[in-house]
C-alpha cells in the first residue's frame, strides 16, 4: 500500500471505507501474526450479519447495545444462524466514535462555508460583522487520516475487551462493516462513525 493512502485525510462526507477497513484488519491481523495466531479470513454470512447491523442500527444503539452484552449476543448468535452461519461459537465488538480529530468542547457549523467537506470550524461562533471583517481567520476542525482512524478503531477492538475475541486462534473467521452515521453529519455535532466486527470459528483456545 502506497505511503500517500496512509496519509490521506479521512472525509467522513465523502469516505472511502474499503481502504479503511483494509488498514484496520491489517492491523489487526498483524497483532494475530505476531501473537502467533492464524491470520481472520472473510466470511459471507458474518459479513452479512454486520452488514445489516450497521445499515439499520444508529450510532447512539451501538453505544447502547455494547453495554448489553447478555442480550445483543443472543440476537447477534441468531442473525448470524438465519444468514447462514452454522460453526459453534461466535463473538462480536460494536464501537462508535468521533471520526473527526477534535478533542475540545466549543465548535460551531457554518452551513455558508464552501471551503471544508464537513463546515464544522473551532471556537465561538461568530457574528456577520466578524466574518466580513478582512482580518477574520476561520479555524476548520481537522481531519483524521485514514491511517490515525484505523489505528483508533483498530485499537478498540483489540485493547477494549476485545482481545479475547479478536486474538484468540480458536476464531478464525470474521464479518467486519463500518459507516458514517449519516444523521450526524451537517449538524452542531461531531461526525461518528459506527463499526462491528463478529468473529466466529470452531472453538475456544487460550
Amino acid at each position: 500500500m502506497s505511503l500517500s493512502l496512509f496519509s490521506q485525510d479521512f472525509d467522513p462526507v465523502h469516505p472511502d471505507y474499503d481502504l479503511l477497513k483494509e488498514l484496520v484488519l491489517e492491523k489487526i491481523n498483524n497483532k494475530r501474526v505476531r501473537k502467533i495466531k492464524t491470520v481472520l479470513k472473510n466470511n459471507a454470512s458474518l459479513q452479512l450479519t454486520s452488514d445489516n447491523y450497521t445499515q439499520t442500527l444508529r450510532a447512539t444503539k451501538f453505544e447502547s447495545n455494547s453495554n448489553n452484552k447478555t442480550r445483543l449476543n443472543k440476537k447477534i448468535k441468531k442473525a448470524c444462524k438465519y444468514n447462514g452461519y452454522r460453526n459453534a461459537y461466535v463473538d462480536y465488538h460494536i464501537t462508535s466514535i468521533n471520526c473527526v480529530n477534535y478533542k475540545g468542547s466549543k465548535f460551531y457549523l457554518d452551513k455558508e462555508d464552501t471551503e471544508t467537506s464537513t463546515h464544522l470550524f473551532i471556537g465561538d461562533r461568530p457574528t456577520n460583522k466578524e466574518k466580513a471583517d478582512e482580518k477574520f481567520k476561520s479555524n476548520p476542525i481537522k481531519l483524521f487520516t485514514y491511517q490515525e482512524l484505523a489505528d483508533l478503531i483498530a485499537k478498540q477492538f483489540i485493547s477494549d475487551e476485545g482481545t479475547f475475541k479478536i486474538l484468540n486462534n480458536g476464531f478464525d473467521k470474521f464479518g467486519f462493516s463500518l459507516a458514517v452515521e449519516q444523521r450526524t453529519l451537517f449538524r452542531n455535532k461531531l461526525p461518528k462513525i459506527k463499526a462491528i466486527i463478529i468473529v466466529g470459528g470452531n472453538r475456544i483456545t487460550w
